[in-house]
């Protein structure tokens, strides 16, 4: 079954859904505070030489960090 990442407008926490494309949008609400003021997010990765590596990851988004965090230079 395909994993679906969504972003909560409300709190900002991100989380993953299993559930087929018919399903994903049914009653779905955020796991942290239940708002269902939700985005889906299609995730990014990046190639370098025969490495992928995820650009933006859900737990670094949730604690606030990630590639362009305060104290990153990566996005400038």
């Amino acid at each position: 079954m395909p994993t679906h990442e969504y972003h909560c407008k409300d709190c900002g926490y991100y989380f993953d859904v299993k559930a087929t494309v018919k399903e994903k949008g049914l009653n779905l609400s955020c796991e942290q505070c239940g708002s269902d003021n939700l985005q889906q997010v299609y995730g990014g990765f990046a190639i370098l030489g025969e490495q992928a590596i995820n650009v933006k990851s859900r737990d670094s988004q949730n604690s606030g960090g990630g590639c362009c965090g305060s104290n990153s230079s990566c996005c400038s």
